[in-house]
């Protein structure tokens, strides 16, 4: 679209495409023609916009007016909205990484046998492993911290609910939870306790361990499905909420 200042006065034909269809849909980008957008954008549409409204006696404040920057933050929101949506995936993508990691740290604990932590009554050994699945849970808990997806929340709070049923015990062996859901470890409680306390706490099919790894593969799957949808927002930016999320997080 061509822009001659010098040869109309009446600015209200600019708004005229905008509220015309286009005969290329090639042209066509959110209702308005590229050309139209381009002028937004270096600064054109709103020299003339102020032009007419100063003929017009409104301001380009006015409530009934629509304003070149109003039309630019429309015409650039679903970029906006991609962007938070590419975030966010990588995000899910981290916490899917880091609920296998603590699965993984989880196992460790439970193992028997030759690979068990508990093979030589070694209670620094013990300290070891348990410190690495506080860690890893500490990171999970960092990583959906930051997430939108409301699935993925419910998710982890089941994970939250199993270390807080056994918070008394932990707190016997010198592990705190803190108000942001962390662990933290005092070594010196730690590695004096009991020994067939933290057998008992961390290993074998009842255990802590098991729960955490159970539900911290349900995470891993409930960020997995969120990951994997065609669209993680609706139209107007919101967070779309997935029911097979749901499914996966209320079987576990």
């Amino acid at each position: 679209m061509a822009i001659n200042i010098s040869a109309k006065n009446d600015y209200s034909y600019l708004f005229n495409s905008m509220n015309s269809s286009t005969s290329n849909s090639s042209y066509a980008f959110s209702g308005i023609n590229l050309s139209d957008y381009a002028s937004i954008k270096n600064g054109s549409y709103g020299k003339l916009l102020k032009a007419y409204y100063a003929e017009s006696g409104e301001g380009v404040s006015g409530s009934s007016s629509t304003s070149s920057n109003d039309i630019l933050t429309s015409l650039t929101k679903p970029q906006s909205t991609y962007n938070k949506q590419e975030e966010d995936k990588q995000n899910l993508n981290e916490i899917q990484s880091s609920a296998k990691e603590l699965t993984t740290s989880a196992v460790a604990l439970m193992e028997r046998g030759g690979k068990s932590v508990f093979k030589n009554n070694d209670m620094e050994e013990v300290y070891s492993a348990v410190s690495e699945f506080a860690k890893d849970y500490n990171a999970l808990q960092d990583k959906v911290s930051k997430t939108g997806s409301e699935e993925v929340k419910k998710a982890a709070e089941k994970l939250t609910d199993v270390i807080e049923g056994y918070e008394s015990q932990l707190k016997d062996m010198g592990i705190t939870v803190g108000k942001d859901n962390k662990l933290t470890i005092d070594k010196k409680t730690f590695v004096s306790s009991d020994l067939e306390k933290a057998k008992e706490l961390f290993n074998g099919q009842s255990s802590l361990s098991y729960l955490v790894s159970s539900r911290a593969t349900s995470l891993s799957n409930t960020a997995y499905s969120q990951n994997n949808t065609s669209s993680l927002y609706t139209m107007d930016g919101t967070y779309a909420s997935q029911n097979i999320g749901s499914v996966i997080n209320d079987y576990f």
